[in-house]
């Protein structure tokens, strides 16, 4: 866990972040949804899959391990045994009567972005400094909304299939390969669908899918969109199971699927 965030619940909350009181007008923003997290196979560090409502754009983060793993806690609902970091912070804030209302990404700078973490008390709104990691967690623990400004994602923003951007069989959201996209996960076949998501305790967690992970062929047949890989895993389900080819950190394997729901 990063030092600054340490030291937040070793002392005072609100005198060790820099906390001004929102005064100024926002730049346009674009809500945006967090689809999972993965591992780039290229620089082998965790990355936050960002999505727009309407599926035209993502925007993908690079961000710590802890960071990395307290996300993908909250996308499947887990907990830890004990409270982590950004838990006591959660309920630090909680105790206190603060809501966090939302997050915003607001610029990038040497290649770092900046976020801003609205908080609400009873009285007034507040805008903390913070990283977009710890802001995500805290957003996804508080089921805040989470913006991203329209200049990033029109300057640093992969654009998605307008149609059928996102499909799903079995657990299993996929969204279509775009080359940005491949390029950011080393993959340099010719067809394939990204994995944007899998469903807790679905089968398809069970065998071992993950977010990240790239379906190139569905029982030896080539899948390059979302048709395609839906057509071929409906086919596929009379067999009873499904073979699936996966491309996974510069690697491609296959895992055995059950059709079953």
């Amino acid at each position: 866990m990063s030092r600054y965030l340490r030291t937040i619940l070793a002392g005072s909350l609100f005198l060790s972040l820099s906390i001004v009181c929102v005064s100024r007008e926002a730049p346009p923003f674009v809500e945006m949804e967090v689809k999972g997290v993965s591992i780039d196979s290229m620089g082998q560090g965790p990355v936050v899959i960002l999505v727009d409502k309407e599926g035209k754009k993502a925007l993908l983060i690079w961000i710590g391990l802890q960071e990395a793993m307290a996300v993908d806690k909250e996308l499947k609902n887990s907990s830890s045994p004990r409270p982590m970091t950004h838990d006591l912070l959660h309920s630090i804030l909680s105790q206190m009567q603060v809501k966090v209302k939302e997050v915003r990404i607001v610029r990038m700078k040497d290649n770092t972005y900046y976020a801003s973490l609205s908080l609400a008390s009873d009285k007034e709104v507040f805008e903390v400094d913070a990283r977009p990691s710890d802001s995500i967690v805290l957003a996804l623990k508080s089921k805040a909304p989470i913006y991203v400004s329209t200049k990033i994602l029109e300057e640093q923003g992969i654009v998605l299939n307008a149609k059928s951007a996102f499909g799903e069989r079995n657990g299993i959201r996929v969204q279509e390969l775009t080359n940005p996209l491949a390029a950011q996960f080393n993959f340099r076949g010719s067809k394939g669908v990204l994995v944007a998501e899998v469903k807790p305790g679905s089968p398809s967690d069970a065998s071992g899918i993950r977010s990240g992970d790239i379906i190139t062929k569905v029982d030896a047949k080539d899948v390059g969109n979302v048709d395609e890989f839906e057509e071929a895993f409906d086919a596929a389900k009379k067999t009873g199971s499904i073979r699936l080819s996966i491309f996974r950190d510069g690697k491609t394997s296959e895992i055995n699927l059950s059709s079953k729901p």
